[in-house]
């Protein structure tokens, strides 16, 4: 769920013809109108998510944008994105921003962020890992191996190439966790739009299985990326949290927030 600039809300879902809606409301709730974001006869649109510009300093502020991941269509296994520049009322067609990282078996879990001056940014699960056989939840057949990441600097009207940010990790969607619980390592991203000394900075967090890069060992844990120049060179994964490595605990499903006036990072996660 989204709130603009505006006052107005928004949610977005997958429609019963397994499309994209994104639905408005201009009274705080009380009623709703469904747009028809994207619709393909030929695939299921899948993991959707929508992000809102709000940034008081941003050229594209207002504009909406929503990612998903394409099964069985023409960009079948792959990242579509679309926008709209006028509330919600109507949506560009699909564009793939996701084919340029080559991933050897799908991409999905997308999420977008937008930076203050109305940079987008998007980041998914890379599966490289071939299909396995089997029943759900385990049809996808594999762990998380890398995070796949594509910018635009002109709200979302054109897309640079998409590339890996961080390869040789190892997600939970296969291995899972002790619980029983459905469960992946889909990346989230928060981006500081508070014009405060790490204005601009962009985070990534997700879960692995082990040291990012080793990846084995009892532990899952969550750990988290940096770039500080528009996503063209990230840090070394830092592990968020604190305690005692060895013990097989589990960390998993984090989520990020940035403040946009004070810059302060808050992580949540299951543990």
């Amino acid at each position: 769920d989204l709130i603009g600039r505006n006052g107005w809300y928004y949610v977005g879902y997958i429609t019963s013809d397994g499309g994209q809606g994104v639905a408005h409301s201009i009274d705080g709730g009380a009623t709703w109108t469904h747009v028809q974001a994207a619709t393909d006869s030929l695939a299921f649109l899948d993991k959707n998510h929508l992000w809102i510009d709000n940034s008081f300093s941003s050229l594209y502020e207002g504009n909406l944008y929503s990612a998903w991941s394409n099964f069985g269509g023409t960009n079948d296994a792959d990242i579509e994105i679309v926008r709209s520049t006028d509330d919600g009322l109507t949506w560009s067609e699909p564009v793939n921003i996701s084919s340029a990282v080559a991933a050897g078996n799908h991409n999905q879990g997308v999420n977008i962020q937008t930076g203050p001056n109305g940079e987008v940014y998007a980041a998914w699960a890379i599966y490289d890992d071939p299909w396995l056989p089997g029943s759900w939840p385990n049809k996808f057949g594999c762990d998380e191996t890398a995070i796949g990441f594509a910018k635009s600097t002109g709200g979302g009207s054109t897309w640079q190439s998409a590339t890996r940010i961080i390869e040789n990790i190892r997600g939970i969607r296969m291995t899972r966790t002790s619980k029983d619980m459905r469960v992946a390592s889909f990346p989230v991203m928060a981006v500081d739009i508070s014009g405060g000394p790490n204005g601009g900075n962009i985070y990534v967090v997700w879960t692995n299985i082990g040291v990012p890069g080793e990846n084995v060992g009892p532990d899952i844990d969550v750990y988290m990326i940096k770039s500080t120049d528009g996503g063209n060179i990230w840090s070394d994964p830092v592990r968020v949290n604190q305690d005692e490595a060895e013990l097989g605990n589990e960390h998993y499903l984090p989520w990020i927030s940035c403040d946009p006036v004070t810059g302060v990072l808050s992580i949540i996660f299951y543990d």
